[in-house]
């Protein structure tokens, strides 16, 4: 282990996508990319972009997570929405996905049978982080019931899962096109929403 590694800092795991469908610029895999590179003080962020796939996104995912130095705190999942300039803190993630929009591969997410883990939710206290990416310059920001059902949906379901599993926070975020809301504000404000998921 590295002294980086046993610093003592808390260690996020930041994922984003990559282009999909209309989205050529993804700006979710650009904030996991900039968090990496530049995290917040006291914070060691891994991750990587997942692949826009029912399933190659959780195995992708589960590869990045034993590649961590150690157990990390925190489970982020960034994904993007398909408009406005808000930022959608989700709540829940539900098994039932998406039975003809089609992923990167092709598939549709019936393909899928994610009714042994059910309906699962995060416990964090959403108004509060909500409150806090609207103080690092979020334009507007909501507390949504509905991650879509998409391949955002998928990943988010494996992500609290995971995270009950290591005793970790998870977390899902939809951030705006990168047209709407400039990459540097998305930066800045998930910078601050990292930082307050480890205690920062």
């Amino acid at each position: 282990m590295t002294a980086a590694e046993d610093s003592g800092d808390a260690l996020v795991l930041v994922t984003g996508f990559g282009a999909f469908e209309e989205v050529r610029a993804n700006p979710s895999g650009a904030i996991a990319a900039a968090l990496r590179a530049a995290p917040p003080p006291g914070v060691r962020v891994v991750g990587g972009e997942l692949p826009v796939s029912f399933v190659r996104s959780a195995e992708v995912l589960d590869e990045l997570l034993e590649a961590c130095p150690r157990r990390p705190d925190v489970l982020l999942a960034l994904g993007v929405h398909s408009g406005g300039d808000g930022f959608a803190l989700e709540r829940r993630a539900r098994p039932g996905l998406d039975a003809e929009r089609v992923d990167n591969d092709g598939r549709a997410g019936d393909a899928l049978d994610l009714s042994g883990h059910g309906e699962v939710a995060t416990g964090l206290d959403l108004e509060r982080l909500a409150a806090v990416l609207r103080a690092a310059g979020a334009p507007r920001v909501r507390l949504s019931e509905d991650a879509g059902r998409y391949v955002c949906e998928r990943v988010y379901h494996h992500v609290l899962v995971r995270a009950a599993e290591l005793g970790a926070a998870g977390l899902f975020l939809h951030v705006p096109p990168a047209d709407a809301v400039p990459l540097p504000t998305q930066v800045a404000a998930v910078r601050a929403l990292v930082a307050a998921l480890s205690g920062r």
